[in-house]
């Protein structure tokens, strides 16, 4: 890790990036990457290939019973970044780490929900 990347540590940051499609969303976070990524959890259990450079992206503490589902193109974060190895709550080992602030996410509509659950009909 380059001496650039880790004096920003603890800086707040703003990345640009694809949300990792999974088949079960996990709470209070997701995971960006530079290139579109699927896991198949169910199928390959925890075995998965994420690029090294994946961010994994924490919802602020009031928001951690809330689950991010996939979005369809780049999206755009900003919060707080962490730099170094990193142990997530799951066991997985994370290299980055960007915590959002409460407003960063707001919930869906009722279009973009029913929308979202027509694509995951659509999607197999």
């Amino acid at each position: 890790m380059s001496d650039t990347l880790k004096q920003h540590q603890g800086r707040r940051v703003r990345i640009t990036g694809y949300v990792v499609q999974q088949e079960v969303a996990t709470l209070g976070r997701f995971l960006l990457t530079l290139r579109p990524v699927q896991m198949s959890q169910h199928a390959d259990g925890e075995a998965d290939d994420l690029p090294p450079a994946t961010v994994f992206v924490r919802l602020d503490a009031s928001q951690q019973d809330w689950a991010v589902v996939h979005a369809h193109g780049l999206v755009e974060v900003t919060g707080t970044l962490d730099v170094g190895r990193l142990e997530e709550s799951d066991g997985r080992v994370s290299w980055f780490r960007i915590q959002l602030e409460p407003q960063a996410v707001r919930a869906m509509n009722r279009v973009e929900l029913d929308n979202h659950l027509h694509s995951l009909q659509h999607s197999h």
